[in-house]
């Protein structure tokens, strides 16, 4: 993994080098806000997986009552792997059904975060915009 020389801005800003940094608002919301859309996009997935692993369970349950009751398929090795499969199928479900919950969390924190970023940063970017400044100064140099 390469690594490109950081940017400075301690030139064009009047600031020390140590203080430049590549992250801006637009970015940091635009990152954000790819997180909402990937987690939802994880969350759908996840839930679409549960549901057909659902149906695929339903459709097994019906398999194994038709092969018992009309066909006499009742041994022993069947019956357990049937229910080995089943019970596979039923994990898959929960693990789809908790992939999708977590999923949604971690879109609806980015989401919250996302418009908390924005409310509190924006009126400094605005500020410093017009007061013809590249950077705000630290709430420490004004005191």
């Amino acid at each position: 993994m390469g690594s490109a020389p950081a940017r400075t801005a301690g030139s064009a800003s009047g600031g020390s080098a140590q203080h430049a940094t590549e992250i801006n608002l637009g970015r940091a919301l635009g990152a954000l806000s790819n997180l909402v859309d990937e987690g939802m996009g994880a969350h759908d997935d996840a839930d679409g997986l549960a549901r057909q692993a659902r149906r695929l369970l339903s459709l097994l349950e019906d398999m194994a009552g038709d092969l018992a009751q009309n066909h006499n398929v009742r041994g022993p090795k069947t019956t357990r792997a049937l229910n080995s499969l089943m019970e596979t199928v039923q994990q898959l479900i929960r693990t789809a059904a908790q992939t999708a919950d977590d999923a949604l969390t971690a879109a609806e924190a980015a989401e919250a975060e996302e418009v908390l970023m924005a409310r509190h940063y924006r009126p400094v970017q605005t500020a410093t915009t017009d007061a013809g400044l590249l950077t705000p100064s630290a709430r420490i140099h004004n005191s």
